[in-house]
C-alpha cells in the first residue's frame, strides 16, 4: 500500500519519530503502540485499525505541515 509508505516519507521529511505519532494518533482516539506501528509500515499488518492509523496520520501530517513547513 503505497499510502504506508508516503506517511512513513512524510515522518522523515519532517523529522517526526514514530512516538511522536503514536502521541499525535492517541490525541485523535486511536491508541497504538511500537510494535503495531512498526508492522503497519512494514505492510505485515491490515485491517480496519491499519487504515484508520494510515488515515488519521495522513490528517495529522497534513495538520502538521500547514503549521510547521517552510512557505516555499
Amino acid at each position: 500500500m503505497p499510502e504506508r509508505n508516503e506517511v512513513y516519507e512524510r515522518l522523515k521529511k519532517n523529522k517526526l519519530t514514530q512516538v511522536w505519532l503514536i502521541n499525535q494518533l492517541r490525541e485523535h482516539g486511536i491508541v497504538t503502540e511500537r510494535s503495531e506501528i512498526s508492522a503497519v509500515f512494514a505492510g505485515t499488518r491490515n485491517g480496519l485499525k491499519v487504515d484508520a492509523i494510515i488515515k488519521t496520520s495522513k490528517f495529522i501530517l497534513d495538520e502538521y505541515e500547514k503549521m510547521f513547513a517552510p512557505k516555499s
